[in-house]
């Protein structure tokens, strides 16, 4: 979707470009809309999931005239609202945008605490002469901005955008907290000056008369975290099961074949249990590296579904990368994220249009490890402590350590920040947000991945791979009723001698073997390190010896190749700064340098 506004007028050229830009997003129908005189422009381009008739096409405008809205996402709840809302409004249409948009007629922006779903949207008010912008909870769905002069621009993907800057240039001090950090998309700011994006949870107005605008968050997760400390564990685990089934029966909403991304873990598990629960059969899709196979433990949880496996190697990553650098459009996070090309492909292959994912679990059951030992860090008393260390060493086999700032989800780090040239180091650092919400320290480390680091940049990862593809993934673990009950348990029923996230264990326990529900927690893993040694050694030896890498001025060129050559020669743990090498170099040459990303 594409919202404009600019109150000297709006040139049709670049606008129809930048729609066509996102041609992918939405194959099926593209339509644009001029109002206010030609000062506002709304653009859609749709997949067609809910109501596939022409009718639910966009930009979607009311019969009176005066709202017209640009939506991209699903309510999973539209017939429940569209049921309470009734007779008044008059129906055109069975999808979730007019729900939506009737929704907001009748209750302003107050209709967003009831929405349940993953939604960016463009509303235009012509009665009030307002522009709205408004993106999901959890920031779910993208949306970005750039402003020009007195024109404001808005966009699900980056690319569009750029036909507005005067110039594209880097944000360094993105880049800088990407290298020293490890971090992305922990905030408005892209790697791309001028681009930011509309944070999670939070809408934007623009008064059309005056150009003021005026941006607030609609939502904070530590508001609507229940009290549950004098619960049982009987009724959290029912309450758990409860609002797990519904998150993932809610999801399937769709008048399109639904399947589901799959990995050999725990949370897979589940979604696959209760996927088939409703269903009764799904396709399922998994990617599968030599050396790295998950594949027997996938087999073991997709039984009653067909499972569909992308068996992958060096050359087929290799084929990924460069349409992969662009269609994310800033650094991602690696192989995997090639790799979901070929499952995506997979579903295309097998006419599924929607696929479900795993995500969240982790971070709303504490299911890492370093969630675990910060747990033990901080129990109350020696014999408490004792007892937590003594429980954490029969799970993972062995002894709790402390956590390290920016040590990677296994323990290890991935990071080189001795390699960030002077030039580079100069810049203003964007300050680290203070997450002051949850006292606990297991809780306050669990919601920075949720809503600041992790969570946010695999949800980029995620749709720009699904929708290269013209596919659509959903994250009903992300559904925020079940995130806000779920961070409201007392950790103490979370962790155990049987593992972390431990209520949600015992729940899957009702339905797989224990072998299954109990399993320790293996992290997705990938040739990556290897590759980076052997296969793109060569690659990687070009990148950094290249002048277009020195002359950056991002990484020092003569450290980086001397820690490649002790990464060659010792260890290997972890290869991420390498990659992270790789990968802004391809970027930078892609969008800055205008070239191939090889």
């Amino acid at each position: 979707m594409i919202a404009a506004w600019d109150p000297a007028g709006l040139a049709e050229a670049p606008l129809t470009a930048a729609l066509g830009d996102l041609h992918h997003r939405g194959p099926e129908a593209q339509a644009a809309l001029w109002r206010d005189d030609r000062r506002v422009h709304l653009a859609h381009a749709r997949l067609k999931i809910i109501d596939t008739s022409d009718s639910a096409n966009q930009p979607f405008v009311s019969a009176c005239g005066r709202w017209a809205l640009v939506y991209n996402g699903e309510i999973y709840n539209y017939r429940e609202l569209r049921e309470e809302i009734g007779d008044r409004w008059s129906w055109r249409t069975r999808s979730d945008t007019e729900v939506l948009l009737a929704a907001w007629s009748l209750w302003g922006s107050a209709c967003l605490d009831k929405l349940v779903g993953m939604f960016v949207f463009a509303m235009h008010d012509a009665q009030l002469h307002t522009l709205t912008v408004v993106r999901d909870r959890f920031g779910i769905k993208p949306i970005y901005r750039v402003k020009n002069g007195s024109a404001r621009v808005f966009a699900s993907e980056i690319p569009p955008l750029l036909r507005f800057l005067p110039r594209v240039e880097a944000d360094k001090s993105t880049i800088l907290a990407y290298l020293e950090s490890g971090l992305y998309d922990q905030g408005p700011q892209t790697f791309f000056s001028g681009i930011e994006a509309l944070e999670a949870g939070t809408l934007t107005e623009i008064d059309l008369r005056t150009g003021g605008e005026q941006c607030r968050r609609w939502y904070r997760l530590a508001d609507h975290v229940p009290d549950l400390s004098g619960a049982s564990e009987g009724e959290l685990l029912e309450q758990t099961e409860r609002l797990v089934m519904q998150a993932v029966r809610s999801h399937l909403v769709a008048d399109v074949a639904v399947g589901l991304n799959v990995s050999g873990g725990v949370d897979s598990s589940m979604l696959v249990r209760a996927t088939l629960a409703e269903l009764g059969h799904a396709h399922l899709f998994t990617q599968d590296y030599e050396g790295y196979s998950e594949l027997p433990w996938v087999r073991e949880i997709a039984q009653g579904g067909t499972l569909h496996v992308a068996n992958l190697d060096l050359a087929q990553i290799d084929g990924y990368l460069p349409s992969t650098v662009r269609s994310q459009a800033e650094p991602f996070g690696g192989v995997t994220v090639c790799g979901y090309n070929a499952l995506y492909q997979l579903a295309r292959q097998q006419d599924v249009t929607v696929l479900l994912d795993g995500n969240g679990v982790d971070e709303v059951f504490l299911g890492y490890k370093r969630y675990h030992q910060l747990y033990v860090a901080g129990a109350p008393g020696d014999a408490q402590r004792e007892r937590a260390a003594r429980d954490f060493e029969t799970f993972w086999g062995e002894a709790p350590r402390t956590v390290r700032d920016g040590a990677s989800i296994d323990g290890t780090d991935g990071l080189c920040p001795q390699a960030i040239a002077a030039q580079l180091r100069a810049c203003d650092a964007y300050p680290k947000p203070a997450n002051a919400d949850f006292s606990s320290p297991v809780r306050r480390a669990a919601a920075d991945d949720l809503l600041r680091t992790k969570i946010p940049r695999g949800l980029r990862f995620n749709d720009r791979v699904s929708m290269a593809h013209s596919r659509e993934l959903r994250v009903p673990f992300l559904d925020h009723r079940l995130v806000e009950f779920g961070f409201g348990i007392p950790e103490n029923f979370l962790f155990g001698a049987q593992g972390s996230k431990l209520l949600f264990r015992k729940l899957l326990a009702k339905r797989v073997p224990a072998s299954v529900a109990f399993a320790a927690k293996r992290s997705v893993q990938s040739p990556q390190r290897e590759w980076l040694a052997e296969g793109w050694r060569g690659l990687v030896e070009n990148i950094l010896a290249s002048e277009s890498f020195r002359s950056r001025g991002w990484v020092d060129a003569d450290k980086a190749r001397d820690l490649y050559r002790a990464y060659l020669s010792g260890k290997k743990e972890n290869s991420f700064f390498i990659w992270q090498w790789l990968n802004l170099e391809l970027w930078a040459r892609t969008f800055l340098d205008g070239q191939n990303a090889r």
